[in-house]
């Protein structure tokens, strides 16, 4: 009998911190990077971050490339991203060492300011462990602080140290043109292609991560920050993981798509995606519609989109693009767990929802990042008439015209059935290698 009571207790014991530990774990919506003070780098942008009169919203569409959207009014209390990831960026064509770290300190103190001035509603986070505590002990929406764009900033092990104590996560190395890193990624078009003209222009042999990139990559992970894989050319990013694996460096991509959908240049394939996860990283996807749309897609995808475009539940560029291209991954890495983890016998259904965290996936809105976003799906400029039977979500008859427009997203998704916990998890599985990071930075140098 006594006997009994002491495996009794202790299996209870177990389960109580089993339960613990699962209520801790955040499951939020969480944006992985937006542009709040494009306007320090670029200035015909609108500033970021400022309240708009209630009575007098600016007029705002799905087509915002050149506009600010990102008002404090539509993050405040912001159903759909509770955290936010602020990225400030440099201009692409800084020489300076000195001007590329004063730009992206102003763009910090300026976040930092505005959460100051709003304290009741806003905070920014420079640990993980503030963010577990401002998401249990309070209602704010939280801000994390990002670099994108990592050119003239990082040339020593002190400057990745100088970068952490100011609270930043994660630094997108490379951003729009190669750097002394390596190569960025040349997009297709006129505009693009000029922007990083000597890169367009080089021979594919001499293309790749620098040995200047690989240390900075190091330089990083000993600093406690994480390195995101997002605008890398193809051969850069090949040697980034092929170094982060020689190095144990669990890797980050905030906002690159799944090629096996849309294929160029910045595209990450499906081997690659494997790669990431099997380090531990994890993997986030845009969330533009009108950045999601197939391009030398396999024709897998192609004749799968054809049947849903004529079963009249499908319009390219909405809503319906992200759609696509999300629930594609998501199907493509919980078929590879076996694969992911060496052992074929394991499949994903049968996975501890603690585990399942390892495998999330999570967004990146970009707003105020040089590009539209998601298309009206009904309507004069969507695919499908207005049918005044039904009720519609905004995001439907609008795109996705400004951040207070989220929530709608994630609304419509779900009463479509679309399985939205990976992205939940995706917030957790941040903080989870935040922490590692810092706390782990050690067996790095």
């Amino acid at each position: 009998m006594k006997l009994f009571f002491v495996i009794t207790t202790l299996l209870l014991s177990h389960f109580l911190l089993a339960q613990d530990s699962l209520e801790q774990n955040i499951r939020v919506y969480m944006d992985m990077q937006m542009h709040p003070t494009m306007h320090v780098p670029y200035n015909f942008f609108g500033d970021g971050f400022v309240f708009f009169d209630e009575n007098s919203p600016p007029h705002l569409t799905h087509l915002h490339q050149f506009k600010n959207v990102n008002y404090a009014n539509y993050w405040k209390n912001n159903k759909g991203a509770r955290i936010i990831v602020a990225g400030a960026l440099t201009s692409e064509w800084v020489k300076s060492r000195k001007k590329a770290r004063k730009v992206i300190l102003k763009q910090l103190n300026y976040v930092n300011q505005f959460a100051a001035e709003h304290a009741e509603d806003f905070v920014v986070a420079k640990t993980a462990q503030e963010v577990r505590y401002h998401i249990k002990n309070s209602h704010k929406t939280i801000i994390i602080h990002s670099i994108e764009g990592g050119k003239q900033l990082i040339n020593s092990l002190e400057d990745a140290e100088f970068w952490a104590k100011q609270g930043v996560a994660f630094i997108t190395l490379m951003h729009l043109v190669d750097s002394e890193y390596g190569s960025a990624a040349v997009r297709p078009g006129l505009f693009t292609t000029l922007l990083n003209f000597k890169g367009a222009i080089k021979g594919k042999k001499k293309r790749g991560l620098t040995e200047k990139g690989k240390k900075a990559i190091k330089w990083l992970a000993q600093a406690g920050i994480m390195t995101d894989l997002t605008h890398m050319e193809s051969q850069t990013r090949k040697d980034a993981l092929a170094f982060m694996t020689q190095e144990k460096i669990p890797p980050l991509s905030t906002h690159d798509c799944f090629k096996a959908i849309k294929n160029n240049a910045r595209s990450i394939s499906g081997e690659e995606i494997l790669t990431i996860y099997q380090l531990n990283g994890f993997m986030a996807l845009p969330i533009s519609g009108m950045e999601m749309q197939l391009v030398k897609s396999q024709p897998y995808y192609i004749n799968k989109e054809d049947s849903l475009i004529q079963a009249g539940c499908h319009c390219p560029g909405s809503v319906d693009s992200y759609k696509f291209m999300y629930q594609a991954l998501q199907q493509y890495i919980e078929a590879n767990i076996g694969l992911i983890r060496g052992d074929s016998s394991i499949s994903f259904a049968n996975l501890s929802e603690e585990e399942k965290v390892k495998y999330a996936i999570g967004f990146q809105s970009d707003f105020n990042g040089w590009l539209n976003h998601s298309r009206p799906r009904i309507g004069k400029k969507g695919c499908y008439p207005i049918d005044s039977t039904k009720n519609y979500e905004a995001i439907e008859l609008e795109g996705l015209a400004h951040p207070g427009l989220l929530a709608s997203q994630w609304r419509l998704l779900d009463k479509e059935g679309v399985d939205l916990a990976p992205i939940l998890r995706s917030s957790e599985r941040f903080i989870q290698l935040w922490e590692y990071f810092r706390e782990n930075k050690q067996q790095w140098k």
